[in-house]
């Protein structure tokens, strides 16, 4: 009987203890695959190759792309980039008029409002790994606690078959 109550207890910690490691591997998947975005919105430019060769993080790339255009079109006493923007235009059309002088202003401004908002974005994403970390030592621990106890288990299942064994000292 004891050996039914053992066996019991070993097929639930053998699950947890899988349950736990898919757990930790799915946190380690998400953690690269933030390092992926990461790495790719660095630079304050978001291709279509890299959204189409990380098609994990499409939804990081629809918010961050919408959140870049918002930086761009929001004033800055709210938050954006807006004002000063139209400022060092106006003051660059003040200076040279010509197309090819304002198009290039516009693709220095564009590329260090980008930046800046990826920056402010790559916060974000931090605190999202941290949390993920935290997480993941949860889940570690909780892991732990599930190996420990499934190796009492195994030891206690041992040892109950052992005591059930009628032993032999030979034939008489």
């Amino acid at each position: 009987m004891g050996y039914a109550l053992f066996a019991n207890r070993k097929i639930y910690y053998t699950n947890l203890v899988f349950t736990l490691q898919s757990k930790l591997d799915n946190i380690m998947q998400q953690k690269q695959s933030l390092l992926n975005f990461s790495a790719n919105i660095a630079d304050g430019k978001v291709t279509v190759d890299e959204i189409a060769s990380d098609a994990t993080n499409f939804n990081n790339y629809s918010e961050y792309l919408q959140g870049a255009d918002a930086y761009i079109n929001t004033a800055d006493d709210e938050g954006g980039a807006a004002t000063s923007i139209g400022e060092i235009g106006a003051m660059a059309a003040e200076q040279n008029n010509s197309e090819e002088y304002l198009a290039s202003i516009a693709e220095m401004l564009n590329q260090s409002v980008n930046e800046e908002y990826a920056q402010q974005y790559n916060k974000k994403l931090e605190a999202l790994e941290n949390q993920l970390d935290m997480q993941q030592k949860k889940i570690e621990s909780q892991l732990s606690v599930a190996q420990s106890q499934l190796q009492a288990v195994e030891e206690a299942e041992g040892q109950a078959i052992e005591k059930a064994t009628p032993k032999y000292n030979g034939v008489g």
